[in-house]
This record gives structure tokens, C-alpha cells and sequence, in this order.
């Protein structure tokens, strides 16, 4: 079962800490409260942090300087997201130059070019990845299905296309308690669109984000000491924290909800906000 405590407990348990974006420090409007106190508190008690984002829509720049702005200090070196887990997927996978359809705001298209992919348009049968980073910055339905249509010509020619999704959420907080869709649910709608042409055979999304592994074998390589996740959705935050052997805060300020005592995901701690 896990234990309701106040933000305070951990500062006085854990070494350094891994922090969720949006639910925990944000939402889709602004900063949260207590957000830039709590990450001050962290600084003046000298404990290691690292911002653990899903976030694929904006560069580590355009994170920081989000941050800065709304006053949550935290510095570039203080920044991993998902976004930048591409470079390396790219580099892994020996894709560079590879031509590329890359769906997201300037942000995603900016660090789909620094990873070292050539963007097409959604329509181009030569490209060789779908790069889904966020639901912003393109025309959602008319998109996905001219994306669609693409990889059905590529796949039912037998020329495979990479299908990669650096953030896995599927909602994401908005101000007042509301909820947006975001890549995840983009990326279920192309999955279940091949399964219903191809089947078994329909090729699925490499998740580069939480919950998967990538994202925390790189926090946990930045980041030293016992530590603890603060996040505030079961299915990614919290499963994915787990995973990696790690302590995991839910906190009730986002998307998620303490689960049932008898639920299979169980956090840790349970933080009503991140008041000290």
C-alpha cells in the first residue's frame, strides 16, 4: 500500500529526484502551484534533480526557457526529455539522412533535423520513418490519414517504414482539470489502422519515452544516490519508475488518481500536491 505524505518526507529520504513536466511542474496553461518553491527547496538542500519529460514538441532550450519563465530553475544540464531521445534511437538504428515524416510543432521538427533526419511531407512513399512526437502543429485527421495511406503503399510493397514515438502519453493535463490528447493517442489511431489492414503483421510504435527503458537508463545514468520518481500518471510515471527500480511519488495534481489498495501499480508515496 502506498503511503500519503507531504512533499516535505522526501526531501528528507532521497538523494536526487526525477520530475514528471506535466501534472507535476505544469499543465497546459502554466506553472503549478508550488511547483518553483519546491524545486528551489531542492536546491538549497543541495539534492541532485533531473526534469524526466515525455515532452517530444520542443528542444531542451525551448523546455528550460519555458521553465525559466515561469520561474521553476532549472538548468539545461537539469533537462531530459523524450525529444532527446531521437538522436540516439537515430544513431542506433543507422537512419542518419534518413528520409523521414515527422509529425509535431517546430520544437519536434527541430530535433528531428538535429538527430539527423530529413523531414518529407506525410504523403511521400521514399520516407523510411514516421516520427510522432505531439498532436500540435499539423491538421490531426487529415494527416493521420494521408500518413495512413503512406504506409499502407510502403508496407503493401514490402518496403518497411520505422514507426517511432519518442512520447507514449496519451492524455496530458490541462488547466481546471481538463484533459488533452496527445502523440500516444495519435499513434494508437495509426496502429489500429494498419492492424485492421495487415493484422498480426502490421508493424506497431518503438515507445522511447515513459514507461519504456531508454528514457530512465539515461536519467539514471545522469543522476546518482537513492532517488525517487514524482509523476502523476500510473501508466507511464509510475509503472515505468518501477521498472527501473526506482521509489515513485503519484502525485494528484495531473491526470492520475491513488489507485485501489489492491491494484497492481502501487507508488511508493502518494503527494496530494507539492507543497512543503
Amino acid at each position: 500500500m502506498s503511503t500519503v505524505a507531504p512533499a516535505r518526507s522526501l526531501l528528507d529520504t532521497y538523494d536526487g529526484f526525477l520530475l514528471d513536466a506535466y501534472g507535476v511542474l505544469v499543465d497546459g496553461d502554466g506553472p503549478l502551484p508550488h511547483a518553483a518553491a519546491f524545486v528551489q527547496a531542492l536546491a538549497e538542500s543541495g539534492k541532485a534533480k533531473l526534469l524526466l519529460s515525455n515532452d517530444a514538441s520542443r528542444t531542451q532550450e525551448q523546455i528550460h526557457d519555458r521553465l525559466q519563465g515561469f520561474g521553476i530553475g532549472l538548468g539545461h544540464d537539469e533537462i531530459l526529455s523524450s525529444g532527446m531521445m531521437i538522436e540516439p534511437w537515430v544513431r542506433r538504428h543507422g537512419l542518419t539522412g534518413a528520409p523521414s515524416i515527422v509529425l509535431g510543432p517546430e520544437g519536434s521538427k527541430r530535433l528531428a533535423a538535429e538527430a539527423g533526419l530529413r523531414e518529407v511531407p506525410s504523403s511521400e512513399t521514399d520516407a523510411r520513418v514516421l516520427l510522432v512526437c505531439d498532436e500540435a502543429g499539423f491538421s490531426f485527421v487529415e494527416t493521420l490519414e494521408a500518413v495512413l495511406s503512406t504506409l499502407i503503399k510502403r508496407i503493401g510493397s514490402g518496403q518497411p517504414t520505422a514507426l517511432v514515438l519518442p512520447n507514449p502519453d496519451v492524455l496530458y493535463p490541462k488547466a481546471g482539470g481538463a484533459v488533452g490528447i496527445t502523440a500516444g493517442a495519435a499513434a494508437c489511431v495509426i496502429e489500429r489502422g494498419l492492424q485492421a489492414r495487415f493484422g498480426a503483421d502490421a508493424p506497431t510504435f518503438e515507445r522511447l519515452g515513459k514507461p519504456h527503458a531508454p528514457i530512465f537508463e539515461a536519467a539514471t545514468q545522469q543522476v546518482e544516490g537513492r532517488l525517487v520518481m514524482i509523476g502523476d500518471q500510473l501508466e507511464t510515471d509510475v509503472a515505468g519508475a518501477l521498472a527501473a527500480g526506482l521509489d515513485v511519488a503519484l502525485i494528484e495534481t495531473g491526470v492520475g488518481r491513488r489507485p485501489a489498495v489492491d491494484a497492481p501499480l502501487q507508488p511508493t508515496w502518494v503527494l496530494e500536491s507539492l507543497r512543503l
